[in-house]
């Protein structure tokens, strides 16, 4: 998920915190983010069609330990797949039934510990799961909401209004989308990294990012290649940046030129 290499770019701008800082805030979660990690543990059950809840009980210890420290949680869910992500989906479908084809095989044949690397690699985030997570925060009295499309951009008018003031992610595509407080690889005693967007000016390595609109940004962003567009062949986001800098951020120009790339 995310645009690639983006975070590594930004490690200027990375702050090591914790999550009891953001005490008498409200957080929005990606829920489909924690349910993904949390199947990682059972992963061998979830390829085996074995009953099996840990996903969900990985994603409810951490919302109890957000409400530990006082941070209120508001999880978001994926609602329905956009149509201009169609390539990418079917492309991801693709990617994950030949993990679990040769996950399978290994199994067979008794080589578990391979059976496991592909079976984590060909994880797949099910409508019932995630409805067994909104069971789950149901009980807890946890407010949530289903997007109706990606979780991304729900997060995003969230914040915009005012309704959260962080997200827990480990997606770089929210800053895209505008979000000003990201919290990644949080553990599960609150640990985290915190990259605002108000430190974009002070990005130093092999790109500054002082002068870039959020439109800039975004340009940025979708020349290297997103999951809406392929990106240009031999572009990825050092070349792009270098490219809206040359042609003073002006993307036509940028575009105009792809045929030497």
């Amino acid at each position: 998920m995310g645009i690639q290499g983006l975070l590594p770019l930004l490690k200027s701008i990375q702050v090591n915190t914790h999550i009891k800082h953001y005490a008498g805030k409200v957080v929005g979660i990606d829920a489909y983010v924690w349910l993904h990690k949390g199947a990682f543990a059972c992963a061998w059950d979830l390829a085996l069609s074995n009953p099996t809840t840990k996903y969900v009980d990985y994603a409810i210890h951490r919302i109890r330990m957000l409400r530990h420290y006082g941070v209120e949680p508001y999880v978001v869910f994926d609602g329905d797949y956009l149509p201009s992500k169609l390539g990418t989906e079917s492309s991801r479908a693709a990617r994950r039934e030949e993990q679990r084809t040769l996950g399978m095989r290994c199994y067979t044949q008794k080589q578990h510990t391979k059976a496991m690397e592909h079976f984590q690699r060909c994880i797949d985030v099910t409508p019932e799961m995630a409805w067994r997570f909104i069971l789950a925060l149901k009980r807890e009295g946890v407010r949530f909401v289903v997007a109706p499309y990606e979780a991304d951009a729900q997060l995003a008018y969230l914040e915009k209004r005012g309704m959260i003031q962080a997200i827990v992610t480990e997606d770089s595509d929210l800053l895209v989308f505008g979000c000003r407080t990201l919290l990644l690889k949080m553990s599960q005693f609150g640990d985290c990294v915190e990259i605002k967007r108000e430190r974009f000016a002070n990005v130093t390595g092999q790109i500054s990012l002082h002068g870039f609109t959020d439109e800039d940004f975004r340009h940025m962003a979708i020349l290297s290649g997103c999951d809406y567009l392929e990106g240009i062949n031999g572009v990825g986001l050092i070349t792009a940046y270098r490219l809206l800098r040359r042609f003073n951020k002006n993307v036509q120009r940028v575009m105009s030129i792809d045929r030497h790339f």
